[in-house]
C-alpha cells in the first residue's frame, strides 16, 4: 500500500471517528495516532521538480548537466527529449541555479584546467543535504532522527520568514500539539540549527 492510499484509509478512519454521535478520549487518542499517521505519510510524499504533482516515486535525472526529481510522467518525457524541461508553472531552484551557473561559465572563455578546476569547487558550495543534517543535529543535540525530521518539516512549512523568537515560539506550539517530547534547550538548538 502506497502513502496515498495510507493516507486515504486513515483520513475514513478520521471521518468516521468524527461522525459518531459522541467522542470520548479514546476517540481523541485514536484521532491523534490517525494524525501522525497521515503526517508521516504527507511527509514522505515528494514534489516533482518538473510539473510539481506530488508522488510516491521519484527519480533524480541528471542530464545536459541539469539535475531535477522527476515524476514517472516527467522522467520519460525527457529522456525522449533528451534534456529535463523546467514547467510552465516555473523552474525549481535546482535547476534555475544550475541554469546559471552553465550559463556564466559559458560566457567566459576559461582554460580547460580552471574549468575542471571549477567543477571541483561546485559540490563544496551546494548546502548540506536533508540526511547529513538530520544527522549532524541528531548528534549535537541528541533528538531522536524521526522527530529531527517533523522538527524540519515543520520548520520548512512557515510562510512567510520570521525572527528567530517567533519561530521558535511556532515551533515550540507545533511540537506541543504534535506531542514531541523534547526537551526546551535541545529545542531550541535544533531549531537554531535548521533555520
Amino acid at each position: 500500500m502506497g502513502h496515498l492510499d495510507t493516507i486515504e484509509k486513515a483520513a475514513q478512519k478520521l471521518i468516521a471517528l468524527c461522525q459518531k454521535e459522541k467522542q470520548t478520549k479514546t476517540d481523541k487518542e485514536k484521532m491523534l495516532v490517525i494524525h501522525a499517521e497521515i503526517l508521516t505519510s504527507i511527509e514522505n510524499l515528494a514534489e516533482c521538480e518538473a510539473c510539481g504533482a506530488i508522488t510516491e516515486m521519484i527519480v533524480t535525472m541528471t542530464l545536459a548537466d541539469v539535475t531535477a526529481k522527476l515524476c514517472k510522467e516527467c522522467g520519460v518525457k525527457s529522456l525522449e527529449v533528451g534534456k529535463i524541461q523546467a514547467s510552465k508553472q516555473g523552474t525549481s531552484r535546482k535547476q534555475t541555479r544550475q541554469a546559471k551557473t552553465r550559463k556564466s561559465s559559458s560566457a567566459e572563455p576559461k582554460p580547460k584546467s580552471r574549468r575542471a578546476s571549477s567543477k571541483h569547487e561546485a559540490p563544496a558550495e551546494e548546502p548540506e543535504s536533508p540526511a547529513a543534517l538530520h544527522t549532524r543535529i541528531e548528534a549535537q543535540t541528541g533528538i531522536k532522527k524521526a522527530d529531527v525530521k517533523r522538527l524540519h518539516k515543520i520548520v520548512q512549512d512557515i510562510a512567510a520568514p520570521m525572527s528567530a523568537a517567533h519561530t521558535l515560539t511556532y515551533v515550540q506550539r507545533e511540537v506541543e500539539i504534535a506531542k514531541i517530547k523534547i526537551e526546551a534547550d535541545a529545542l531550541k538548538k535544533a531549531v537554531t540549527l535548521l533555520t
